[in-house]
């Protein structure tokens, strides 16, 4: 639990400072990153196929504003999560070197050139991906935010969904 009590305080650290807008909603909240930022961020709906090799969520960072990407077929909760993991990552200000070859299919003719950062991912097994979710994780809990009911294999399974090893 010595790992896990190191990633909360971090992620706390993370968000000393940041002000969760009341009431809440992911617009708000867009805007008060946005400004914190001194740059547009702009949601984007994804195709949501379910397949494990696409993200679901995906942040690029270019050089005039900053999108985020979202799975579109997903539940409500579970784009609101995303929105929140992605945002995690641009408030821990992550990045990654090699965006993978699935980029230009997920982004078409988007010039490389142009983008930053782009952050995608398909697991939760790297120390970014659960800072990232802890971040989101408590982001709600500032909002006041209660997760649906828990599915058949309990609150366990869905921790394990997120942080678990690779499906």
């Amino acid at each position: 639990m010595k790992g896990w009590r190191s990633l909360q305080r971090r992620s706390r650290d993370r968000l000393a400072g940041f002000e969760v807008p009341k009431p809440f909603s992911i617009e708000a909240l867009c805007e008060r990153v946005s400004a914190g930022r001194k740059r547009p961020l702009y949601l984007h709906p994804l195709p949501y196929t379910g397949a494990a090799d696409l993200p679901c969520g995906l942040w690029v960072s270019t050089g005039k504003a900053d999108h985020i990407f979202h799975a579109r077929g997903a539940s409500a909760f579970h784009q609101q999560n995303i929105i929140l993991h992605e945002i995690g990552h641009m408030l821990c200000d992550h990045s990654l070197g090699d965006a993978g070859s699935g980029l230009s299919a997920l982004l078409g003719n988007l010039d490389p050139a142009m983008v930053r950062r782009v952050l995608m991912r398909t697991r939760y097994s790297t120390p970014e991906e659960q800072e990232a979710e802890m971040v989101a994780a408590l982001i709600r809990e500032r909002a006041g935010w209660t997760a649906p009911a828990p599915r058949p294999v309990g609150a366990l399974g869905a921790f394990a969904d997120v942080f678990g090893p690779e499906r």
